[in-house]
C-alpha cells in the first residue's frame, strides 16, 4: 500500500486483527530484521527496489503467524539475481518456520528448487503430484515428460535420489583380512571404515599387489586410496567434478558420516542423459506445456 510506510505495511495484518499498535509494530520490526530490511521502517514502497518490496510483502505475510501461506507467483516480476536471492531467503526461513506454503509459479525450475511436493495442472486438472524426484524421473504421461525434459536435472536432484547401494563396507584391521572380505563379497572395491569413520577406498587390485608377507600389516593411508565422501543431500551439480576426477565411485555419507551408498560416473550418465526422448523417437509428438500449470508446496 503506497500511502503506508514499510512498518505500517508489515503490521497491517495485525492491525486488522485488532492488535495494539505498540505490540504490532514491535512484531513488525522483528520480521523486517528477519527478511533483511532493518532500518527501512519509515521508508515508503516507492523508495524501495522491487526485491525490497517483495521482502516487505513476505514480512507482512509472516507477521500474522498464519498456519498456511499462499504465494501466487511471488517472485515472477523480479530480475534473475534478486529472484534467486528471494528463493534462498524463503528456503532459509522455511528451515526455521516449518510453515505450509502453497507456491504458484510458471517456472518449473523454481518449483523444483523450493517445493517438497509439486503438483502439475493442465486445463484446470491435476495431472501429477509428488516429490520433485518423482516428477523428474517418473513423469505420469507425455505432457509431464515434455514439461520436464529441459530441466537441468543436476540442479534439481540430490545424491540420495540417484545413488546405488555401496559395494562393500570394510572394517578389517589388516590387509589380509580386507582381502578375505573383498574376495568373499566378490567386490572390486570397498570403503574402509574404522572407529574414526570413513577413511578411504580399497581396490582389490592394489591389495592383491602386496606381497603375502605384508598381509598382516595394518591398513593405513599407504593402502587406501583417497576418494572423497559426498553428502547424501548434496545436489548432483555440486559433486560432478569429484565424480569425474576419480575412477572409483564416491562413497555417499549421511549427516553422521555413515555410509549410505555410492555414486559413480555411470550413475551420473544414466540420470543426466535424456533417455526418454531417445526411446520416444523422432516421430513421436508431445504436447507443449502451458507455463501456467505448475504449483508447488513447501
Amino acid at each position: 500500500m503506497p500511502h503506508r510506510t514499510v512498518l505500517q505495511n508489515v503490521a497491517y495484518g495485525l492491525q486488522v486483527q485488532g492488535v495494539a499498535k505498540e505490540q504490532r509494530e514491535e512484531k513488525a520490526e522483528q520480521w523486517l530484521e528477519t527478511v533483511g530490511l532493518g532500518g527501512y521502517e519509515k521508508q515508503y514502497p516507492s523508495q524501495l527496489s522491487g526485491g525490497q518490496q517483495q521482502r516487505v510483502g513476505l514480512a507482512r505475510a509472516l507477521c500474522t503467524d498464519a498456519e498456511i501461506l499462499l504465494m501466487d507467483e511471488a517472485f515472477s516480476a523480479l530480475d534473475p539475481l534478486i529472484r534467486s536471492e528471494m528463493q534462498d531467503q524463503l528456503i532459509g526461513l522455511q528451515e526455521s518456520l516449518h510453515k505450509t506454503i502453497i507456491f504458484i509459479t510458471h517456472d518449473l525450475d523454481e518449483a523444483l528448487r523450493l517445493g517438497d511436493r509439486i503438483a502439475i495442472l493442465r486445463d484446470g486438472k491435476l495431472v501429477q503430484q509428488g516429490r520433485p524426484v518423482d516428477i523428474l524421473l517418473h513423469p505420469a504421461d507425455d505432457y509431464v515428460e515434455a514439461f520436464v525434459k529441459d530441466v537441468n536435472r543436476a540442479r534439481a536432484l540430490t545424491v540420495d535420489t540417484v545413488m546405488k547401494p555401496q559395494s562393500l563396507r570394510i572394517s578389517a584391521e589388516t590387509i589380509g583380512e580386507a582381502l578375505v572380505e573383498m574376495r568373499k563379497a566378490k567386490a572390486e572395491h570397498g570403503y574402509y571404515v574404522n572407529n574414526d569413520g570413513y577413511q578411504g577406498a580399497l581396490s582389490i587390485d592394489k591389495l592383491e599387489a602386496f606381497d603375502s608377507s605384508r598381509h598382516g600389516d595394518a591398513i593405513d593411508d599407504s593402502v587406501w586410496e583417497t576418494v572423497p565422501g559426498i553428502q547424501s543431500d548434496a545436489l548432483i551439480e555440486q559433486v560432478i567434478p569429484d565424480t569425474l576426477e576419480h575412477d572409483l565411485p564416491l562413497p555417499v555419507l549421511d549427516e553422521h558420516g555413515e555410509l549410505q551408498g555410492e555414486l559413480s560416473r555411470a550413475n551420473l550418465v544414466e540420470v543426466l542423459s535424456d533417455q526418454s526422448n531417445t526411446e520416444a523417437g523422432e516421430g513421436t509428438r508431445k504436447p507443449t506445456p502451458n507455463s501456467d500449470d505448475v504449483k508447488e508446496s513447501a
